[in-house]
């Protein structure tokens, strides 16, 4: 009697611990499934602002990447500068709206072109890659003002991208200088943001750049703007504040490293900024760049 109880316990026992074993794995398998759905895929943001309402002529453009993706974007015309444009490229999951008023002012002596990356604001596409796949949109953004007669061209981006832009010059000789506004250096340190749980966001984190590389093919630390600054020879400047609570100054720290045998490569790091809040004189510090180098 005694043993059959015995064995009765040890089999709830059992049981408890295979339930417990189960959920566990479970959790760890849904929320790091459910974090990479929600990274590639976020709700779209399409702003109303566009450049008719701070008094800019523009022109509706759309333009394809290799991979066939349809992107849309505002071409602002400079007529007296015809050949130099500067592209702004904006965050995640933002759209080209979104950095319209802070890139504004640069109209006044270039055309501008900016643009949604793939899924995101009024672009096509089946999702984003945040940095991995924009590369392509970036050439095609390239080709698309070549084809307009445009020959210098500078990179304004803001998060994802300045990543994107730190990843796509050293590749587009058309691209003279670029400024980069809170970049990440590497994409797979980001991933644990995806997830407010102390401990456990690391090995969701791990689970998640597996998934990306399993169903998607993109490897998260190769998607990695401090390895393709390395070889970078053109002017750079690097923006980044030390308040930063998104994109921590730890990658500001990597691209500045990466960066070190480039003579021409800036550093202009604040204090106690937020992520996308702008520094004082910004606008001369960005004109005056890109007046030196474009």
């Amino acid at each position: 009697m005694l043993d059959q109880r015995l064995n009765r316990m040890k089999a709830k026992i059992a049981f408890w611990k295979r339930s417990v074993l189960f959920l566990v794995v479970f959790f760890f398998l849904f929320a790091s499934l459910w974090g990479l759905y929600i990274a590639v895929k976020p709700p779209k943001i399409v702003s109303n602002l566009t450049p008719k309402d701070l008094g800019l002529n523009y022109e509706d453009v759309a333009f394809t990447t290799e991979d066939n993706v349809t992107l849309r974007g505002w071409f602002i015309h400079h007529k007296q500068a015809p050949q130099k444009t500067i592209i702004g490229l904006h965050g995640y999951p933002a759209d080209k709206g979104n950095i319209l008023p802070v890139i504004a002012f640069l109209s006044q002596k270039y055309s501008l072109l900016l643009f949604d990356f793939r899924y995101l604001g009024a672009s096509g596409g089946r999702y984003s890659t945040i940095g991995a796949e924009e590369i392509r949109d970036v050439r095609s953004a390239i080709a698309f003002l070549k084809s307009r007669g445009v020959k210098e061209v500078g990179v304004w981006g803001f998060s994802m991208g300045a990543a994107v832009a730190l990843m796509a010059a050293p590749n587009l000789p058309e691209i003279k200088a670029v400024v980069s506004e809170s970049s990440y250096a590497q994409l797979d340190l980001m991933a644990p943001v995806l997830f407010q749980i102390p401990i456990l966001r690391y090995p969701l984190a791990w689970l998640t750049g597996l998934w990306a590389r399993l169903f998607l093919g993109i490897n998260l630390k190769k998607v990695s703007p401090k390895d393709s600054v390395k070889n970078l020879n053109i002017p750079v400047l690097i923006i980044h504040s030390k308040g930063d609570p998104l994109i921590t100054f730890q990658h500001a720290l990597l691209l500045q490293e990466a960066l070190k045998n480039n003579p021409k490569a800036e550093f202009w790091f604040h204090d106690n900024l937020f992520h996308g809040q702008l520094g004082p004189d910004y606008q001369k510090r960005i004109g005056n760049f890109f007046a030196a180098n474009l």
